[in-house]
């Protein structure tokens, strides 16, 4: 098959949507031949310009960088990304148009409505199920969220995927075809002979509901008990400014580090050197840092959040606490930090559980199934 891959964002921005989109991509096609052609936007950062063809899987495939190149908050580069990759997909054959959410759900339904071609949206995550963002009566607020009805609810779509459960029953009220594909990690590129330290690592973009000042507050109630363990901040966002003003604030600036967006290589060093990985989110789809502590055998305390609750087994591979409570995560890091053995055992479980159920391969056999499904009904 030929496939037409829709993703807004990519590197120079870090996020799990490229990886996504990226190993599966290049999965598809090794195991079974897709051609695959990936459409996203050109972009900019501090001063360089990312738009240049890329290729992966032996030229199978083939990632196209759509002008006009903007930064990627640049509200021009997120508006025009709804129409520029229509072009391509109208005057090429594609048998599929997989569009991957939000904003590239435009596309693709334009796709299906004016080509021969089939279509599939795969849901990373949506505030239609969490409620987040409800509470804003602002019009900017109530304009989002009908957008994103429009987009994930009320466009037909040959399938929806969703990479955690949590949004099924939203979708089946409104699809007839619908299932359940998570996200997968790559295990070798994690196993990396580092030596731990007294890490704790936060890895990820600096924006709100990410609340990693949490995680700050958190820390600053256990660091006078661990003296010798560090906190450290790896990913650029909005927040980052903010949460260093509250690690001053806390009297804790020394003893946390902003690494900033480091390169991709370096990546599974941290996750590898750290004693306990934090992600604190109030909602995720379904966390690829979560997958990549995992793959590293780094214990694991994260929220009872929509996308995470569902995947960790509390105090089996990992350590579950509630929403925006720097006092539970406080506990979590005693508890993870004083006790080896158990932070441990934690990460031994989460290991084989990642190893079994979220290979890259794994993901590709059953996107693969469904595009099968999708094509024989047509």
């Amino acid at each position: 098959m030929r496939i037409a891959m829709i993703q807004d964002d990519w590197w120079p921005e870090t996020g799990g949507g490229p990886i996504h989109v990226e190993e599966l991509s290049i999965a598809l096609a090794k195991e079974f031949n897709h051609e695959i052609d990936i459409y996203t936007r050109a972009l900019r950062k501090d001063g360089e310009s990312y738009t240049e063809l890329e290729t992966y899987a032996d030229g199978n495939v083939r990632l196209h960088r759509l002008k006009p190149t903007t930064e990627y908050w640049n509200p021009i580069g997120r508006a025009t990304s709804m129409a520029t990759p229509i072009p391509q997909l109208l005057t090429e054959e594609f048998d599929i148009v997989h569009g991957h959410t939000f904003l590239p759900a435009v596309p693709t339904r334009v796709a299906g409505a004016l080509t021969d071609a089939s279509t599939l949206l795969t849901v990373h995550g949506t505030t239609l199920t969490t409620g987040i963002g409800r509470d804003d009566d602002s019009p900017l607020a109530s304009l989002k969220l009908w957008i994103e009805r429009q987009l994930v609810l009320t466009f037909n779509y040959d399938h929806v995927i969703s990479v955690n459960q949590e949004h099924l029953d939203l979708l089946g009220n409104h699809h007839d075809h619908f299932s359940c594909v998570p996200n997968g990690v790559d295990l070798e590129r994690f196993n990396t002979d580092v030596e731990r330290r007294d890490e704790i690592l936060f890895l990820g973009r600096l924006v709100p509901r990410k609340r990693v000042n949490d995680l700050v507050d958190g820390f600053a109630q256990v660091a006078e008990e661990l003296p010798d363990t560090d906190l450290v901040i790896v990913g650029s966002g909005p927040e980052e400014e903010t949460l260093r003003s509250l690690a001053r604030k806390r009297g804790i600036a020394d003893r946390v580090s902003f690494e900033g967006r480091v390169p991709d290589e370096a990546i599974p060093e941290y996750y590898r050197r750290a004693s306990v990985f934090v992600l604190p989110s109030i909602w995720e789809g379904h966390p690829l840092t979560l997958l990549e502590a995992w793959a590293s055998e780094t214990p694991v305390i994260t929220t009872e959040a929509e996308g995470i609750e569902e995947f960790v087994n509390h105090e089996e591979t990992g350590y579950l606490v509630p929403l925006k409570s720097p006092d539970s995560i406080a506990e979590g890091l005693r508890r993870a930090l004083s006790d080896p053995g158990e932070r441990n055992r934690w990460a031994a479980n989460a290991y084989e559980l990642a190893k079994t159920e979220y290979s890259w391969d794994g993901v590709a056999e059953r996107t693969n199934r469904i595009y099968e499904e999708i094509e024989a009904r047509r």
